[in-house]
């Protein structure tokens, strides 16, 4: 797999972390002016928590991206090398062919000979 093609794997996942971390962020803010209108909470502490639960939400969106970057990197790298290596056992069926086809060229010239 080409570079391209995993920088753009990797930046579409940070994309899909970052989008997450919006969303969540939103919910949070309406939970707390929902809690806040209903009187069951001050703007104070409204404040308070939309900053602690947002704080948070972000530490573990950066968790779980850094995770499945890392998934992606050992995937990615594991893909790299199988190809690696069946690339090895395709040279080397090539020049057992090669090796079959001279032989049988050589055996051809020796009977005509």
């Amino acid at each position: 797999m080409d570079k391209m093609k995993k920088m753009g794997l990797l930046g579409a996942t940070a994309l899909i972390g970052a989008g997450l971390a919006a969303l969540s962020e939103e919910k949070i803010k309406e939970l707390v002016k929902d809690k806040i209108e209903e009187g069951t909470m001050s703007k104070e502490e409204g404040k308070m928590l939309v900053e602690d639960l947002v704080s948070e939400t972000k530490k573990q969106k950066l968790n779980l991206e850094k995770n499945i970057i890392e998934k992606l990197h050992c995937t990615i790298k594991m893909a790299d090398q199988e190809l690696e290596s069946l690339s090895d056992k395709i040279d080397e069926m090539k020049i057992q062919e090669l090796e079959a086809e001279l032989d049988k060229m050589k055996s051809m010239r020796k009977a005509k000979n």
